[in-house]
Protein backbone atom coordinates (compact mmCIF):
# COMPACT_ATOMS: atom_id res chain seq x y z
CA UNK A 1 0.00 0.00 0.00
CA UNK A 2 2.85 2.22 1.09
CA UNK A 3 4.60 1.62 -2.37
CA UNK A 4 1.46 2.35 -4.33
CA UNK A 5 1.14 5.73 -2.50
CA UNK A 6 4.83 6.53 -3.50
CA UNK A 7 4.21 5.60 -6.73
CA UNK A 8 0.83 7.81 -6.96
CA UNK A 9 2.88 10.54 -5.34
CA UNK A 10 5.63 10.18 -7.79
CA UNK A 11 2.96 10.52 -10.85
CA UNK A 12 1.14 13.65 -9.30
CA UNK A 13 4.30 15.61 -8.69
CA UNK A 14 5.57 15.08 -12.58
CA UNK A 15 2.27 15.96 -13.46
CA UNK A 16 1.51 19.16 -11.42
CA UNK A 17 5.41 20.54 -10.24
CA UNK A 18 5.89 21.88 -13.86
CA UNK A 19 2.31 23.91 -14.02
CA UNK A 20 3.13 24.99 -10.43
CA UNK A 21 6.46 26.02 -11.29
CA UNK A 22 5.11 27.66 -14.45
CA UNK A 23 3.03 29.64 -11.83
CA UNK A 24 5.55 31.19 -9.79
CA UNK A 25 6.58 34.91 -10.40
CA UNK A 26 9.66 35.63 -12.85
CA UNK A 27 11.97 37.52 -11.58
CA UNK A 28 12.12 41.08 -13.53
CA UNK A 29 15.85 40.79 -13.74
CA UNK A 30 18.92 39.40 -12.09
CA UNK A 31 21.99 41.22 -10.22
CA UNK A 32 25.23 40.18 -9.35
CA UNK A 33 27.27 42.51 -6.96
CA UNK A 34 31.14 42.20 -6.95
CA UNK A 35 32.58 43.68 -3.85
CA UNK A 36 35.92 43.50 -1.61
CA UNK A 37 36.47 43.10 1.94
CA UNK A 38 40.37 43.59 1.00
CA UNK A 39 40.05 47.09 0.54
CA UNK A 40 39.56 50.65 2.41
CA UNK A 41 37.60 50.99 5.56
CA UNK A 42 35.26 53.08 4.04
CA UNK A 43 34.71 50.97 1.27
CA UNK A 44 33.75 48.48 2.98
CA UNK A 45 31.57 50.27 5.32
CA UNK A 46 29.49 51.39 2.07
CA UNK A 47 29.65 47.74 0.91
CA UNK A 48 27.81 46.51 4.11
CA UNK A 49 25.15 48.99 3.83
CA UNK A 50 24.62 48.98 0.01
CA UNK A 51 23.73 45.21 -0.05
CA UNK A 52 21.50 45.32 2.68
CA UNK A 53 19.91 48.17 0.58
CA UNK A 54 19.70 46.06 -2.39
CA UNK A 55 18.73 42.96 -0.45
CA UNK A 56 15.74 44.19 0.71
CA UNK A 57 14.80 46.38 -2.06
CA UNK A 58 15.06 43.08 -4.17
CA UNK A 59 12.51 41.19 -1.74
CA UNK A 60 9.80 44.10 -1.92
CA UNK A 61 10.27 44.47 -5.55
CA UNK A 62 10.68 41.43 -7.66
CA UNK A 63 14.35 41.23 -8.60
CA UNK A 64 17.16 39.08 -8.13
CA UNK A 65 19.82 40.57 -6.08
CA UNK A 66 23.41 37.84 -5.47
CA UNK A 67 26.96 39.09 -4.31
CA UNK A 68 29.87 37.90 -4.33
CA UNK A 69 33.49 39.08 -3.11
CA UNK A 70 35.01 35.99 -5.86
CA UNK A 71 36.12 38.12 -8.60
CA UNK A 72 37.02 35.31 -10.62
CA UNK A 73 33.52 34.95 -11.37
CA UNK A 74 33.61 37.65 -13.80
CA UNK A 75 33.74 35.43 -16.42
CA UNK A 76 31.84 34.88 -19.34
CA UNK A 77 29.45 31.52 -18.26
CA UNK A 78 28.66 33.34 -14.58
CA UNK A 79 28.21 36.63 -16.22
CA UNK A 80 25.43 35.04 -18.63
CA UNK A 81 23.75 34.46 -15.68
CA UNK A 82 22.96 38.59 -14.63
CA UNK A 83 21.33 40.90 -16.56
CA UNK A 84 23.34 44.13 -14.33
CA UNK A 85 26.90 43.91 -13.30
CA UNK A 86 27.49 45.85 -10.46
CA UNK A 87 30.62 46.95 -8.92
CA UNK A 88 30.52 48.46 -5.50
CA UNK A 89 33.86 49.09 -4.10
CA UNK A 90 36.24 47.28 -6.44
CA UNK A 91 36.91 46.66 -9.97
CA UNK A 92 38.89 43.27 -12.02
CA UNK A 93 42.54 43.61 -11.88
CA UNK A 94 43.54 40.48 -14.42
CA UNK A 95 43.12 40.42 -18.21
CA UNK A 96 40.37 37.86 -18.38
CA UNK A 97 38.33 39.12 -16.43
CA UNK A 98 38.62 42.12 -17.79
CA UNK A 99 38.19 41.07 -21.54
CA UNK A 100 34.76 38.79 -19.80
CA UNK A 101 33.47 42.57 -18.72
CA UNK A 102 34.05 43.89 -21.95
CA UNK A 103 32.66 41.31 -24.24
CA UNK A 104 29.78 41.12 -21.40
CA UNK A 105 29.04 45.11 -22.07
CA UNK A 106 29.55 45.11 -25.99
CA UNK A 107 26.65 42.37 -25.77
CA UNK A 108 24.10 44.44 -24.33
CA UNK A 109 25.10 43.78 -20.34
CA UNK A 110 23.89 46.16 -17.33
CA UNK A 111 26.40 47.74 -15.16
CA UNK A 112 26.17 50.31 -12.09
CA UNK A 113 29.20 51.24 -10.76
CA UNK A 114 29.81 53.26 -7.44
CA UNK A 115 33.10 55.46 -6.39
CA UNK A 116 36.63 53.40 -6.41
CA UNK A 117 34.98 50.80 -8.69
CA UNK A 118 35.15 54.13 -11.82
CA UNK A 119 38.86 54.93 -10.44
CA UNK A 120 41.50 54.51 -13.28
CA UNK A 121 44.58 56.79 -13.74
CA UNK A 122 47.84 55.65 -15.24
CA UNK A 123 48.74 52.97 -13.37
CA UNK A 124 45.41 50.93 -14.02
CA UNK A 125 46.69 50.56 -17.97
CA UNK A 126 42.81 49.41 -18.99
CA UNK A 127 42.34 52.23 -21.57
CA UNK A 128 38.58 50.25 -23.05
CA UNK A 129 37.47 51.09 -19.52
CA UNK A 130 38.26 54.82 -19.59
CA UNK A 131 37.16 55.08 -22.96
CA UNK A 132 33.53 53.17 -21.28
CA UNK A 133 33.65 55.33 -18.39
CA UNK A 134 33.43 58.50 -20.70
CA UNK A 135 36.94 59.58 -21.85
CA UNK A 136 37.94 60.94 -18.14
CA UNK A 137 40.79 60.12 -15.86
CA UNK A 138 40.89 60.15 -11.90
CA UNK A 139 42.28 63.73 -11.26
CA UNK A 140 42.19 65.02 -7.97
CA UNK A 141 39.58 64.64 -4.59
CA UNK A 142 38.34 65.88 -2.10
CA UNK A 143 39.55 65.16 1.54
CA UNK A 144 38.65 64.60 4.19
CA UNK A 145 34.97 63.10 2.92
CA UNK A 146 32.33 65.76 3.11
CA UNK A 147 28.82 66.56 2.18
CA UNK A 148 28.52 68.30 -0.61
CA UNK A 149 25.81 70.08 -2.47
CA UNK A 150 24.21 68.32 -6.24
CA UNK A 151 22.69 70.02 -9.05
CA UNK A 152 20.32 67.60 -10.84
CA UNK A 153 20.91 68.38 -14.69
CA UNK A 154 18.11 66.39 -16.31
CA UNK A 155 14.85 65.99 -13.60
CA UNK A 156 13.18 64.22 -17.04
CA UNK A 157 15.81 61.22 -16.83
CA UNK A 158 13.92 58.03 -15.62
CA UNK A 159 17.21 58.27 -13.31
CA UNK A 160 16.75 61.16 -11.53
CA UNK A 161 13.02 62.45 -11.83
CA UNK A 162 12.33 61.82 -8.23
CA UNK A 163 14.96 64.15 -7.36
CA UNK A 164 14.93 68.13 -6.83
CA UNK A 165 16.41 70.43 -8.72
CA UNK A 166 19.81 70.28 -6.48
CA UNK A 167 20.01 68.61 -2.98
CA UNK A 168 22.41 68.09 -0.06
CA UNK A 169 24.17 64.70 -0.60
CA UNK A 170 25.89 62.96 2.63
CA UNK A 171 29.11 62.47 3.50
CA UNK A 172 31.71 61.51 0.86
CA UNK A 173 35.02 61.57 -1.29
CA UNK A 174 34.40 63.26 -4.37
CA UNK A 175 36.23 62.30 -7.16
CA UNK A 176 37.30 65.22 -10.03
CA UNK A 177 38.27 63.56 -14.05
CA UNK A 178 39.97 65.32 -16.43
CA UNK A 179 38.85 65.85 -19.12
CA UNK A 180 35.06 66.14 -18.04
CA UNK A 181 32.97 63.57 -19.11
CA UNK A 182 30.54 66.15 -19.81
CA UNK A 183 33.13 66.85 -23.10
CA UNK A 184 32.39 63.24 -24.61
CA UNK A 185 29.78 63.54 -26.87
CA UNK A 186 28.42 59.84 -25.74
CA UNK A 187 27.67 60.60 -22.00
CA UNK A 188 25.08 62.13 -20.67
CA UNK A 189 25.55 63.63 -17.20
CA UNK A 190 22.67 63.18 -14.92
CA UNK A 191 23.75 65.44 -11.49
CA UNK A 192 27.33 67.23 -10.78
CA UNK A 193 28.97 68.97 -7.98
CA UNK A 194 27.73 72.66 -7.48
CA UNK A 195 30.41 74.72 -7.57
CA UNK A 196 29.02 76.76 -4.78
CA UNK A 197 30.55 74.12 -2.83
CA UNK A 198 34.27 75.39 -3.79
CA UNK A 199 37.01 75.34 -1.96
CA UNK A 200 35.71 71.67 -1.47
CA UNK A 201 38.00 69.66 1.58
CA UNK A 202 40.44 70.35 3.77
CA UNK A 203 43.56 68.38 3.30
CA UNK A 204 42.91 67.95 -0.40
CA UNK A 205 41.24 70.44 -1.76
CA UNK A 206 38.74 70.50 -5.04
CA UNK A 207 38.81 74.35 -6.21
CA UNK A 208 37.19 74.66 -9.13
CA UNK A 209 35.97 73.48 -12.40
CA UNK A 210 33.18 70.87 -14.16
CA UNK A 211 32.71 68.18 -11.60
CA UNK A 212 30.14 65.15 -12.76
CA UNK A 213 29.03 62.68 -10.06
CA UNK A 214 26.18 60.81 -11.93
CA UNK A 215 26.55 59.91 -15.35
CA UNK A 216 25.66 57.37 -18.74
CA UNK A 217 27.78 56.70 -21.51
CA UNK A 218 24.94 56.02 -24.07
CA UNK A 219 26.39 53.51 -26.30
CA UNK A 220 25.59 50.69 -23.19
CA UNK A 221 23.83 50.09 -20.44
CA UNK A 222 25.64 51.73 -17.72
CA UNK A 223 25.54 53.78 -14.70
CA UNK A 224 28.08 55.25 -12.86
CA UNK A 225 27.66 57.11 -9.49
CA UNK A 226 30.74 59.02 -7.18
CA UNK A 227 28.44 58.22 -3.91
CA UNK A 228 30.28 55.09 -2.18
CA UNK A 229 33.03 55.95 0.50
CA UNK A 230 31.41 55.45 3.90
CA UNK A 231 28.92 54.46 6.03
CA UNK A 232 26.55 57.45 5.37
CA UNK A 233 26.20 57.96 1.52
CA UNK A 234 23.08 55.39 2.06
CA UNK A 235 21.50 57.67 4.70
CA UNK A 236 19.39 60.08 2.18
CA UNK A 237 16.26 58.95 0.79
CA UNK A 238 16.17 61.13 -2.12
CA UNK A 239 19.73 60.02 -2.89
CA UNK A 240 18.42 56.48 -2.48
CA UNK A 241 15.30 56.68 -4.32
CA UNK A 242 18.13 57.92 -7.53
CA UNK A 243 19.93 54.92 -6.76
CA UNK A 244 16.81 52.55 -6.77
CA UNK A 245 15.61 54.48 -9.78
CA UNK A 246 18.78 54.09 -11.88
CA UNK A 247 18.83 50.28 -10.77
CA UNK A 248 15.30 49.44 -12.09
CA UNK A 249 16.02 51.41 -15.27
CA UNK A 250 19.45 49.22 -16.16
CA UNK A 251 16.69 46.31 -15.11
CA UNK A 252 14.03 48.14 -17.49
CA UNK A 253 11.66 47.86 -14.87
CA UNK A 254 8.77 50.20 -15.45
CA UNK A 255 6.70 50.16 -12.00
CA UNK A 256 6.39 52.92 -9.12
CA UNK A 257 8.14 51.85 -6.40
CA UNK A 258 6.02 51.95 -3.07
CA UNK A 259 6.94 54.36 -0.28
CA UNK A 260 4.35 55.16 1.98
CA UNK A 261 6.75 55.65 5.12
CA UNK A 262 4.66 57.93 7.30
CA UNK A 263 2.49 56.44 10.46
CA UNK A 264 -0.77 57.36 11.52
CA UNK A 265 -1.40 60.94 11.18
CA UNK A 266 -1.95 62.91 14.33
CA UNK A 267 -0.83 66.67 15.17
CA UNK A 268 2.10 65.45 16.53
CA UNK A 269 3.40 64.39 13.43
CA UNK A 270 1.93 66.43 10.72
CA UNK A 271 1.62 69.75 10.01
CA UNK A 272 -1.78 72.17 10.89
CA UNK A 273 -2.22 74.01 7.58
CA UNK A 274 -4.02 77.27 7.69
CA UNK A 275 -5.89 78.65 5.08
CA UNK A 276 -4.86 81.99 3.72
CA UNK A 277 -6.85 84.05 1.51
CA UNK A 278 -5.19 85.19 -1.31
CA UNK A 279 -5.01 88.94 -1.67
CA UNK A 280 -3.07 92.58 -2.67
CA UNK A 281 -0.65 93.91 0.01
CA UNK A 282 2.29 96.34 0.55
CA UNK A 283 5.60 94.28 0.42
CA UNK A 284 8.71 95.64 1.55
CA UNK A 285 9.42 99.09 3.69
CA UNK A 286 10.16 102.36 2.55
CA UNK A 287 12.30 102.98 5.65
CA UNK A 288 13.56 99.79 5.99
CA UNK A 289 17.17 98.31 4.82
CA UNK A 290 17.89 99.11 1.21
CA UNK A 291 16.98 95.28 -0.11
CA UNK A 292 13.70 96.15 1.66
CA UNK A 293 12.71 98.86 -0.59
CA UNK A 294 10.96 99.90 -2.30
CA UNK A 295 7.79 99.09 -0.67
CA UNK A 296 5.25 98.01 -3.51
CA UNK A 297 2.05 96.43 -4.31
CA UNK A 298 1.83 92.55 -4.52
CA UNK A 299 -0.83 89.87 -5.47
CA UNK A 300 -1.04 86.47 -4.09
CA UNK A 301 -3.30 83.69 -4.44
CA UNK A 302 -5.21 81.68 -2.26
CA UNK A 303 -2.50 78.95 -0.39
CA UNK A 304 -2.12 77.32 2.82
CA UNK A 305 0.32 77.79 5.45
CA UNK A 306 1.64 75.48 8.84
CA UNK A 307 -0.02 76.75 11.54
CA UNK A 308 3.79 76.37 13.24
CA UNK A 309 7.53 75.74 12.32
CA UNK A 310 8.31 72.36 11.48
CA UNK A 311 9.07 70.60 14.94
CA UNK A 312 11.49 68.21 16.32
CA UNK A 313 9.12 65.70 16.19
CA UNK A 314 7.97 66.04 12.76
CA UNK A 315 11.37 66.33 11.66
CA UNK A 316 12.74 62.90 13.97
CA UNK A 317 9.55 61.30 12.22
CA UNK A 318 11.27 61.97 8.29
CA UNK A 319 14.44 60.86 9.55
CA UNK A 320 13.33 57.63 11.11
CA UNK A 321 11.27 56.79 8.13
CA UNK A 322 14.00 57.90 5.84
CA UNK A 323 16.92 56.63 7.56
CA UNK A 324 18.44 59.87 7.84
CA UNK A 325 20.52 61.35 10.57
CA UNK A 326 19.16 63.93 13.25
CA UNK A 327 20.52 67.04 12.53
CA UNK A 328 23.57 68.63 14.10
CA UNK A 329 22.42 68.57 18.15
CA UNK A 330 21.65 72.07 19.39
CA UNK A 331 23.07 73.10 23.04
CA UNK A 332 20.13 73.36 24.21
CA UNK A 333 19.57 69.65 23.00
CA UNK A 334 16.28 68.70 21.33
CA UNK A 335 12.87 68.68 22.44
CA UNK A 336 10.04 66.98 20.95
CA UNK A 337 7.66 70.31 20.70
CA UNK A 338 10.58 72.96 19.75
CA UNK A 339 10.66 74.23 16.01
CA UNK A 340 13.79 71.98 14.37
CA UNK A 341 17.33 73.60 13.84
CA UNK A 342 20.18 73.35 11.67
CA UNK A 343 18.82 72.03 8.39
CA UNK A 344 19.44 73.81 5.64
CA UNK A 345 17.45 75.20 2.55
CA UNK A 346 18.14 71.64 0.95
CA UNK A 347 17.31 69.90 4.03
CA UNK A 348 13.79 71.33 3.90
CA UNK A 349 12.59 70.91 0.39
CA UNK A 350 13.64 67.14 1.06
CA UNK A 351 11.48 67.39 3.90
CA UNK A 352 8.82 68.65 1.77
CA UNK A 353 8.81 66.27 -1.29
CA UNK A 354 8.77 63.57 1.36
CA UNK A 355 6.14 64.61 2.85
CA UNK A 356 4.00 65.41 -0.19
CA UNK A 357 5.20 61.19 -1.19
CA UNK A 358 3.35 60.47 1.60
CA UNK A 359 0.06 62.45 1.62
CA UNK A 360 -0.55 63.11 -1.89
CA UNK A 361 -0.51 67.03 -0.89
CA UNK A 362 2.29 68.84 -2.92
CA UNK A 363 4.50 70.46 0.14
CA UNK A 364 7.16 73.27 -0.84
CA UNK A 365 8.35 76.16 1.27
CA UNK A 366 6.11 79.26 1.15
CA UNK A 367 7.36 82.10 -1.59
CA UNK A 368 8.85 85.37 0.45
CA UNK A 369 5.92 87.00 -1.11
CA UNK A 370 3.47 84.23 0.61
CA UNK A 371 5.23 84.08 3.57
CA UNK A 372 5.67 87.76 4.68
CA UNK A 373 1.64 88.14 3.63
CA UNK A 374 0.48 85.50 5.84
CA UNK A 375 3.11 87.22 8.64
CA UNK A 376 1.52 90.39 8.14
CA UNK A 377 -2.14 88.63 8.35
CA UNK A 378 -3.27 88.34 5.05
CA UNK A 379 -6.21 90.38 4.41
CA UNK A 380 -6.85 90.35 8.23
CA UNK A 381 -3.99 92.31 8.93
CA UNK A 382 -4.08 95.21 11.67
CA UNK A 383 -0.27 96.15 9.73
CA UNK A 384 1.60 95.78 12.80
CA UNK A 385 5.76 95.64 12.43
CA UNK A 386 5.62 92.13 14.33
CA UNK A 387 3.43 89.40 13.48
CA UNK A 388 0.23 89.94 14.95
CA UNK A 389 1.35 92.53 17.49
CA UNK A 390 3.00 96.07 17.59
CA UNK A 391 4.85 94.39 20.80
CA UNK A 392 7.53 91.83 19.96
CA UNK A 393 7.40 90.78 23.33
CA UNK A 394 3.27 89.48 22.96
CA UNK A 395 4.51 87.60 19.70
CA UNK A 396 7.72 86.16 19.51
CA UNK A 397 10.86 84.66 21.17
CA UNK A 398 13.86 86.73 20.26
CA UNK A 399 17.54 88.11 21.70
CA UNK A 400 15.83 89.58 24.99
CA UNK A 401 13.97 86.89 25.96
CA UNK A 402 16.87 84.15 26.34
CA UNK A 403 18.92 81.59 24.93
CA UNK A 404 17.79 78.77 22.79
CA UNK A 405 14.60 77.67 20.75
CA UNK A 406 11.26 77.90 22.63
CA UNK A 407 7.80 75.44 22.45
CA UNK A 408 6.20 76.31 18.98
CA UNK A 409 2.77 78.20 20.02
CA UNK A 410 3.42 79.65 23.09
CA UNK A 411 3.36 82.87 22.21
CA UNK A 412 0.12 85.19 21.12
CA UNK A 413 -0.77 84.16 17.06
CA UNK A 414 -1.35 86.49 14.50
CA UNK A 415 -4.48 87.87 13.13
CA UNK A 416 -4.45 84.08 10.80
CA UNK A 417 -3.80 81.88 13.88
CA UNK A 418 -0.05 81.48 13.02
CA UNK A 419 2.44 81.37 15.71
CA UNK A 420 5.91 82.31 16.01
CA UNK A 421 6.59 84.00 12.52
CA UNK A 422 8.07 86.49 14.60
CA UNK A 423 11.64 85.19 16.22
CA UNK A 424 11.81 81.82 17.72
CA UNK A 425 13.62 80.57 14.36
CA UNK A 426 14.27 82.11 11.17
CA UNK A 427 12.48 80.56 8.20
CA UNK A 428 13.70 79.43 4.74
CA UNK A 429 11.22 80.36 1.96
CA UNK A 430 11.57 79.20 -1.56
CA UNK A 431 12.92 82.13 -3.25
CA UNK A 432 16.58 83.29 -4.47
CA UNK A 433 17.85 86.23 -3.05
CA UNK A 434 18.51 89.58 -5.15
CA UNK A 435 18.75 92.65 -3.36
CA UNK A 436 17.38 95.01 -6.22
CA UNK A 437 14.51 92.49 -6.88
CA UNK A 438 11.95 94.61 -5.48
CA UNK A 439 11.93 97.10 -8.07
CA UNK A 440 11.38 94.87 -10.78
CA UNK A 441 8.64 92.40 -9.29
CA UNK A 442 5.94 90.67 -10.50
CA UNK A 443 3.09 92.45 -9.31
CA UNK A 444 1.09 89.10 -9.28
CA UNK A 445 2.19 85.74 -7.19
CA UNK A 446 5.94 86.33 -7.35
CA UNK A 447 8.80 84.00 -7.23
CA UNK A 448 11.80 85.70 -6.89
CA UNK A 449 14.89 85.70 -9.68
CA UNK A 450 15.21 82.25 -11.63
CA UNK A 451 18.60 81.92 -10.18
CA UNK A 452 21.20 83.30 -7.38
CA UNK A 453 23.88 82.18 -4.71
CA UNK A 454 21.89 82.48 -1.66
CA UNK A 455 17.90 81.89 -0.32
CA UNK A 456 15.84 83.81 1.84
CA UNK A 457 15.00 83.20 5.58
CA UNK A 458 12.64 85.43 7.07
CA UNK A 459 10.81 86.66 10.30
CA UNK A 460 13.64 86.65 13.43
CA UNK A 461 14.93 84.46 15.76
CA UNK A 462 15.74 83.70 19.30
CA UNK A 463 19.25 85.31 19.23
CA UNK A 464 18.49 88.10 16.95
CA UNK A 465 17.51 92.08 18.18
CA UNK A 466 13.47 92.99 18.34
CA UNK A 467 14.63 95.16 14.51
CA UNK A 468 16.01 91.89 13.02
CA UNK A 469 12.60 89.96 13.25
CA UNK A 470 10.45 92.91 11.40
CA UNK A 471 7.82 90.85 8.91
CA UNK A 472 9.85 93.00 6.26
CA UNK A 473 13.30 92.19 7.08
CA UNK A 474 15.16 89.86 4.73
CA UNK A 475 18.47 87.52 5.77
CA UNK A 476 20.17 85.79 2.86
CA UNK A 477 23.02 82.49 3.22
CA UNK A 478 24.01 79.80 0.53
CA UNK A 479 20.85 77.09 0.58
CA UNK A 480 23.36 74.18 1.92
CA UNK A 481 24.12 76.67 4.94
CA UNK A 482 22.52 75.16 8.13
CA UNK A 483 22.29 77.00 11.55
CA UNK A 484 21.10 76.59 15.97
CA UNK A 485 18.36 79.46 14.84
CA UNK A 486 17.14 78.39 11.45
CA UNK A 487 14.23 76.75 10.77
CA UNK A 488 11.17 76.53 8.64
CA UNK A 489 7.29 75.84 7.71
CA UNK A 490 5.54 73.91 4.88
CA UNK A 491 3.22 75.72 2.61
CA UNK A 492 0.86 73.99 -0.03
CA UNK A 493 -1.78 75.22 -2.82
CA UNK A 494 -4.84 75.02 -2.11
CA UNK A 495 -6.36 73.97 -5.23
CA UNK A 496 -4.01 70.69 -4.95
CA UNK A 497 -6.49 69.57 -1.92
Amino acid sequence: MKKNLSIICVLLESIFFPVFNSLAQKPDFKVIAFYSNKVEKDHIDFSNDAREFFKTLAAENNFTFDATTDWTNCNDAYLSNYNIVMWLNDFPQNPQQRNAFQKYMENGGGWFGFHVAGYNDKHTQWPWFVDFLGGGVFYSNSWPPIPARLLVDDNNHPVTRRLPGAYASPVNEWYHWRPSPRNNKDVKVLVTLDPANYPLGIKDILTDGDTPVVWTNTRYNMIYMNMGHGNKVMTDYQQNNMITDALFWLGKKKQKVQTNTLPELSDKYYPQLISVKGGTFKMGDEKGSNDEQPAHQVTVKDFKIARTETTVAQWRVFCNATKRQMPDLPGWGWHENHPVVNVSWDDAVAYCRWLGEQTGIPFRLPTEAEWEFAARGGVKSNHTVFSGDPRIDSVGWYAATGYGTKPVATKKPNELGLFDMTGNVWEWVSDWYDAAYYTQSAKENPTGPATGTYKIYRGGAWSVPAPNCKVSYRNVVPPSSSNYNRGFRVCTDTLNQ
